[in-house]
């Protein structure tokens, strides 16, 4: 979560309409133009929405190569000249290293090429999670603390979604990020070090209410001895709501556009999945609008009080999002 008090809230929400960038078969309705004043917002919510901690869901695991809803991975992925520094004159479908295309920026930062991995967490990645959220939130109230990652990941792991990159280390060329020494060995047998490493996730459980309360953003303190699992706290297996508590870019990631990749690729599997009716979060003013782009609803100030309060309902009805699509030979095809 961010660690500023929000603005004032506007007079009235916008409908959840996306602005120019997010393609309308993702949303449904006319695009929404922004004013001066509100593209202003959104290109801060862009860039604080690299680290964020919510309220919402996720299903089990997303084929990125296949299943995501427009070009996002293809386009990260065809960088074979990722290496390529800007100013070497190489290009890719992406833009190049000269800058162009949502991925510029990933060129610039890695000297290796990027191929995204998206999976769900599982409780063998717990240290990850924590190193990524202590590095995404600069304010410790705001962080998720390690034990409720075990609980959740222990409890619901298939609620929860990682982004990895294989980094080798004779390639990274002096490039550091603190989630590769809690990382795992990429593939067995490989002897060169390569690792699978932790650059964004998505954490969340399933609660019974329609928004996001403190009872939902808490956990049972007996988890690891209590078999029954019957607590008012945390994770409700029942629940029609899934709340996403947690959304994290490493800072030296910020700005690449992996947040939306992430995110997308999250809603579109919890809408596969069908096993909840709505995605709810809770975020502050100034990210509101970084939300509307996905379909996501403003209902007001929150009641929530963690980290301090200050927070704004957001919702999601998962089945009316509009249909996504798979690849297929020869091109796309709605499902």
């Amino acid at each position: 979560m961010p660690d500023s008090p929000p603005s004032e809230p506007e007079a009235t929400a916008r409908p959840p309409q996306p602005p120019p960038g997010i393609p309308l078969s993702f949303s449904r309705g006319c695009i929404f133009q922004p004013t001066a004043h509100e593209a202003a917002r959104e290109a801060a919510a862009a860039a604080a929405a690299a680290a964020v901690v919510v309220g919402g869901i996720d299903g089990s695991a997303v084929d990125d190569s296949e299943d995501l809803p427009d070009d996002d991975v293809d386009e990260a992925k065809e960088t074979s000249s990722y290496g390529a520094r800007r100013g070497s004159g190489s290009g890719s479908a992406g833009g190049g290293a000269n800058g162009g295309g949502k991925y510029a920026r990933i060129r610039e930062i890695l000297p290796f090429a990027f191929h995204p991995n998206v999976r769900p967490l599982s409780i063998s990645d717990l240290e990850s999670c924590v190193v990524l959220e202590n590095a995404a939130f600069e304010n410790p109230e705001h962080r998720c603390s390690r034990e409720k990652f075990e609980y959740r990941l222990l409890t619901c792991p298939e609620l929860s979604m990682g982004l990895f990159c294989t980094i080798v280390p004779a390639k990274a060329q002096g490039f550091e990020i603190d989630t590769f020494e809690t990382a795992h060995p990429a593939e067995t047998g490989r002897d060169d070090g390569s690792r699978s490493v932790l650059v964004a996730h998505i954490v969340a459980t399933k609660s019974h209410d329609t928004r996001v309360t403190d009872e939902s953003m808490d956990y049972p303190r007996d988890f690891r001895t209590n078999k029954n699992k019957h607590s008012s706290l945390g994770h409700q297996e029942g629940g029609k709501t899934v709340c996403i508590h947690s959304l994290a870019v490493h800072p030296k990631l910020h700005g690449c556009h992996l947040g939306k990749l992430i995110l997308k690729a999250y809603l579109q599997q919890l809408k596969n999945a069908d096993i909840a009716e709505r995605c709810s979060l809770i975020c502050q003013d100034y990210l509101i609008p970084f939300y509307e782009r996905f379909g996501f609803e403003c209902l007001g100030e929150s009641s929530a009080s963690f980290g301090g309060g200050g927070w704004y309902d957001m919702t999601l009805q998962i089945q009316e999002l509009p249909p996504y699509h798979v690849r297929v030979a020869g091109g796309w095809r709605r499902v």
